[in-house]
């Protein structure tokens, strides 16, 4: 025992203790009871009748049978939320610390080359970067188990790829860990279409590679596909795309391009519009690469068009605004919750520029991303960044793209995240310049840390 103790500490993957402890520290300061964690506890506590005087008893089950119905597909989640809500918020505190640090794992035993203290104990900083305040919009428990869960189970769905391409042994009471955490992920629409993506491409690269079958891959692939086809027989998600139409009148009218183009403009919106630090993140350390490695200048100006952009426009917008006060009407129609193009519009060249603009941004990120690697084959960051990408621009095929906010950007954050991470292990750590960077990387993530702690603590004291 006490080798595996020493063991486990020698092994950088025992920083994930800290990030487990970080989080214990916020989460035990939320209670989650309000918005439609209020709802979720309203529909599934035992109440008194005042008439009869006798318990009314509302069963989880029964419940969730009428939501897949009326409303959602997201079964095994809403179940999950509700059980949690009605056993305790001890409960989902305690599951929501282990989902953020399973999230902690699943990257860094995928992502990480070497398994060092100081490589996990960046993963860790930028993993903090993330605006974890976020997951308030809709309630602490509702937002969490929709989005934070999902995507630690998914990340933790994909570790069987890696052990397989590797030849690595999967113990065999990790199987069915690995099987029940693609049906959890696989209920929530965003990571259920990343999973099925994920696992037919690489059961097919493996088929090619090995000439022969991977059983277990084909059974989470085949898992992924009944996942993402139960969702689409929903009756329910029917039901609230008509209901979710009256906030978003026109959308009916949108023909497939419209919603496409509407993807990344409303997803570059957002960036800009919430001054997105991870965005910032991966553009600056794609720069710095670039930089460092090519003296091409064609390289070079492409890889600074997304962070100049989100520095002018974002962080440094007072001073841009100032010096160039006719920017702010462009910022302006840039972060507008609409559709940029119409038939009203269509004849004015300025209602283009917008489009043009975010379509670079992500165009010029998916181009230096080709550059990290001479064989495009094996560029996973690229691929990492379409899945990413494409589980925020598919929201712009629900009228609940403008409605849902920013918790639907968390897997395209999570994903610059994780290429991010990628990225910096790829950086000479001798050079200075990137030392200083790590710096102000672990700084940031302090930073957010404390001012989602400045948020609990201001939302308890308003409620």
């Amino acid at each position: 025992m006490k080798e595996k103790i020493k063991k486990f500490f020698e092994n950088g993957r025992s920083v994930l203790i800290l990030l487990f402890i970080l989080e214990i520290l916020l989460s035990m300061c939320i209670t989650p009871n309000l918005y439609d964690d209020e709802w979720f506890i309203g529909k599934v506590t035992n109440q008194l009748d005042p008439e009869t005087n006798q318990i009314i008893e509302h069963k989880v089950i029964d419940f969730v049978k009428d939501r897949y119905f009326t409303w959602t597909s997201r079964v095994i989640i809403e179940f999950t939320l509700c059980s949690v809500l009605k056993i305790s918020k001890y409960m989902w505190i305690l599951l929501e610390v282990l989902m953020v640090t399973l999230v902690g794992y699943s990257i860094s035993k995928i992502f990480t080359k070497e398994n060092t203290k100081e490589n996990n104990l960046m993963l860790i900083s930028m993993i903090l970067i993330y605006p974890y305040t976020i997951m308030h919009q809709t309630g602490w428990a509702s937002t969490t188990i929709n989005y934070m869960w999902p995507l630690a189970t998914c990340l933790f769905a994909l570790i069987p790829i890696k052990k397989i391409w590797y030849n690595e042994k999967i113990k065999f009471w990790e199987y069915p860990l690995y099987t029940v955490s693609l049906l959890f992920a696989g209920n929530q629409e965003q990571t259920s279409a990343i999973l099925v993506c994920v696992y037919i491409i690489f059961t097919i690269i493996l088929i090619v590679r090995d000439k022969k079958i991977k059983p277990y891959m084909i059974l989470q692939s085949l898992l992924a596909i009944i996942s993402i086809i139960f969702i689409l027989t929903c009756p329910g998600n029917y039901v609230r795309q008509q209901d979710e139409m009256r906030r978003f009148i026109d959308f009916g009218m949108l023909s497939f391009l419209d919603k496409f183009v509407l993807g990344f403009t409303a997803t570059f919106g957002e960036i800009i519009a919430n001054q997105d630090i991870v965005y910032t993140l991966l553009t600056t350390l794609l720069a710095i690469f670039i930089f460092t490695n090519y003296k091409q200048k064609l390289y070079r100006i492409v890889s600074l068009v997304p962070i100049i952009s989100i520095v002018a426009l974002a962080h440094l917008s007072p001073i841009t605004f100032g010096i160039f006060p006719e920017l702010e009407t462009f910022y302006d129609l840039i972060i507008t919750k609409d559709v940029m193009l119409t038939v009203e519009n269509c004849n004015n060249l300025y209602y283009v520029f917008p489009i043009l603009f975010s379509f670079a941004n992500f165009i010029c990120i998916g181009m230096s991303l080709l550059l990290l690697t001479k064989k495009y084959c094996h560029n996973l960051p690229l691929l990492i960044y379409l899945a990413g990408l494409a589980s925020r621009i598919v929201i712009a095929f629900s009228p609940t793209v403008f409605v849902s906010k920013t918790r639907t950007m968390i897997f395209f954050d999570f994903a610059m995240i994780i290429i991010s991470y990628i990225i910096w292990q790829m950086l000479d750590k001798k050079d200075k310049k990137i030392n200083f960077v790590s710096a102000c990387i672990k700084i940031a993530a302090i930073m957010q840390y404390a001012n989602t702690i400045v948020y609990i603590y201001s939302n308890k004291k308003l409620y």
